[in-house]
């Protein structure tokens, strides 16, 4: 499913977690929400794991990819998030997009900003609604989302749940 929010493509697709296996060297409380996660530790994809999750990937991405591109795994990691725990707002940087596999969750909590809410603020002050919208997706357990990695997003405080989290670059051949 492709979705266009505030002009921006976003990739919703189902995937089987159970087939993404990564070996990480523990987690540790992370960033201003002190989030449980192994963003700061060594991840390793298996390789059947990386093969399946880029299939994934390439038929999400196939309807605006329509040419030879070779993606590559920039990064990933695990989150676990206790009750209450969220994610404040950010970026990905030095990607060209970045995922959230829905591992293990009641419902997605994950909420983008539009783009230009900043431009518009500075001109129209923080109060003026047609210009400050968000979207939250509705994923689900066994669901990745596809977003490109300079769209601002969050993660609302949460019940617990799991979530895989990765960048990617995609690079015309």
């Amino acid at each position: 499913m492709k979705l266009n929010i505030f002009s921006i493509p976003i990739y919703i697709g189902n995937i089987e977690t159970d087939k993404i296996q990564i070996s990480n060297k523990g987690f540790e409380k992370t960033w201003l929400s002190k989030t449980e996660s192994s963003h700061n530790y060594v991840n390793e994809i298996e390789e059947s794991s990386w093969a399946y999750l880029q299939k994934i990937i390439v038929d999400l991405l196939k309807e605006d990819f329509n040419y030879t591109y070779e993606l590559t795994l920039k990064s990933i990691w695990e989150n676990e998030y206790k009750k209450n725990d969220f994610q404040e707002n950010h970026i990905h940087t030095g990607s060209h997009f970045s995922f959230i596999i829905y591992r293990e969750v009641d419902q997605s909590n994950t909420v983008f900003f539009r783009p230009d809410k900043n431009l518009f603020a500075s001109f129209y002050g923080d109060n003026f609604s047609p210009f400050f919208n968000t979207f939250s997706p509705e994923c689900r357990s066994n669901q990745i989302i596809i977003f490109p990695s300079c769209l601002e997003h969050m993660v609302l405080s949460n019940t617990i749940s799991k979530t895989i989290a990765g960048n990617l670059i995609i690079k015309r051949v």
